[in-house]
């Protein structure tokens, strides 16, 4: 199962996120959002990641063309959108972008985006609030090509895990405060998911 560790705010995070075996990391770029950084920021971060270790750039461009600039100034290798429709989201992948798209955790929503996405991002409540929820809710028949996020920390996350997803993906389950990753809970939380 893969692991993100979303919210990244600084090289120091990214670095030791990545040295205790993330998948991927991912950097908010959504005004308002406490962990949100300019583009030109999280370019300076994912340059200074290895190759293998997944960046994802989350946001909420208003078209495809936004969204493929966002992508090549942050330095980032997948997008993660809460925005655009499916013929959008099939338009940015025959550009050669990633594209993960968060969805409520409904079979009817799911089956919208599913097609013209590389992977779900499933999440309930307010994005970026760390609201858990049933996670048993995710459509099963989806559960194989989806992130499960919202709420998980190192000792939660087993339910996440139980239903077989591609990933799971956490932000606020460990920090030390907000916008800071706590190595400790990040190591705690990847080798829950992993074991």
């Amino acid at each position: 199962m893969k692991v993100k560790i979303c919210g990244i705010t600084c090289l120091e995070d990214a670095a030791t996120c990545e040295d205790l075996g993330a998948d991927a990391v991912g950097f908010v770029h959504l005004p308002g959002r406490i962990r949100s950084r300019p583009l030109s920021d999280i370019s300076e971060i994912c340059s200074s990641l290895g190759p293998l270790t997944a960046k994802v750039l989350v946001c909420s461009p208003p078209d495809v063309e936004t969204a493929l600039n966002m992508l090549a100034l942050s330095g980032a290798s997948i997008l993660q959108l809460y925005s655009l429709e499916p013929i959008e989201l099939e338009e940015l992948r025959d550009q050669g972008a990633k594209v993960l798209r968060v969805a409520h955790p409904c079979a009817e929503e799911a089956a919208v985006y599913a097609g013209s996405s590389d992977a779900l991002v499933f999440e309930e409540g307010t994005p970026g609030t760390g609201t858990s929820y049933d996670y048993s809710l995710v459509p099963p028949e989806f559960r194989s090509r989806a992130f499960i996020s919202g709420g998980l920390t190192p000792d939660n996350v087993h339910l996440a895990k139980s239903l077989k997803p591609y990933g799971v993906d956490v932000s606020s389950g460990v920090e030390s405060v907000p916008g800071r990753k706590d190595s400790g809970k990040v190591a705690d939380f990847i080798r829950r998911s992993k074991q």
